[in-house]
């Protein structure tokens, strides 16, 4: 092969890896602009590694005994303008790392979605000092440290309300293990259905839930609009549909104008 046939095919071979990169820069630029914010619809619900949402004027760390330090554990969605994660403010959405320092300000709540996990894993969240939370624990136990008491939770959904006097536990579903902080070998199971008061000073007895005290403890939480983040795949499709017609046009318009002339019309001069 001649050195001036050499050229052309690797002039070509260039203009293609150009082509193939302006390609999917395209396609990268068409995905974020494809995006959109929609609120949560079901935030009774998550996947396979359970949920955490949490107040107003609240702070916690979260810790994961089956993770490194700096793995993700989860997804942290924002409402209102001071949530912070380690300090720095978020928006809408970020993940969350292991060890992590979630607080959310005035008029400001948020919901941390847990990754499944593939072995029998701990939660454990401290700091809990004021506010209330609302979780579901899924598979995970969870080690949960307040004021008062010490709350262990697996399979379970509940609730938890703390003041400076005392942690109110409120169980939806499946069954917690209740201690006091001050006496970590005795605990109280509480079980679906049913709420316990802890002080500083005695753990009280299970009492059974009505469905209006429920609904007035769980109130907060419609005080917070969460959303997410997702790709308007119709948007996308349409795109990509304009600029593959335009692109074809543009083609099309080049190999008429190239080389020679068209079969059928006159060449004038």
């Amino acid at each position: 092969m001649s050195i001036t046939r050499i050229k052309p095919f690797f002039r070509k071979r260039d203009e293609l890896g150009v082509y193939i990169q302006t390609w999917m820069l395209f396609l990268l630029v068409v995905m974020l602009t494809g995006c959109k914010t929609v609120p949560i619809q079901d935030r009774n619900f998550s996947e396979n590694g359970g949920f955490w949402e949490q107040d107003e004027n609240m702070g916690f760390r979260f810790h994961h005994n089956t993770s490194a330090n700096n793995a993700v554990i989860g997804t942290l969605y924002a409402s209102g303008k001071n949530v912070l994660l380690n300090g720095d403010r978020v928006k809408i959405s970020t993940l969350v790392k292991n060890n992590a320092f979630i607080s959310s300000g005035m008029q400001s709540g948020t919901r941390i979605e847990f990754k499944a996990s593939d072995s029998a894993c701990l939660i454990r969240i401290d700091r809990f000092n004021v506010g209330n939370a609302y979780g579901d624990t899924s598979s995970c136990l969870h080690d949960i440290e307040t004021l008062h008491a010490r709350i262990q939770a697996k399979n379970a959904v509940l609730q938890i309300s703390v003041s400076q006097q005392q942690t109110d536990i409120m169980v939806l579903s499946g069954t917690v293990e209740v201690m006091s902080l001050e006496n970590t070998g005795q605990f109280v199971v509480v079980q679906g259905d049913q709420k316990i008061t802890v002080t500083a000073d005695a753990v009280g007895k299970p009492h059974a839930l009505g469905p209006d005290e429920i609904w007035q403890r769980m109130r907060w939480r419609e005080d917070f609009q969460l959303y997410k983040t997702v790709v308007d795949w119709k948007k996308v499709v349409a795109t990509v549909a304009v600029v593959a017609f335009v692109a074809a046009a543009i083609l099309f318009g080049k190999g008429r104008g190239g080389r020679g002339y068209s079969r059928g019309f006159p060449r004038y001069h």
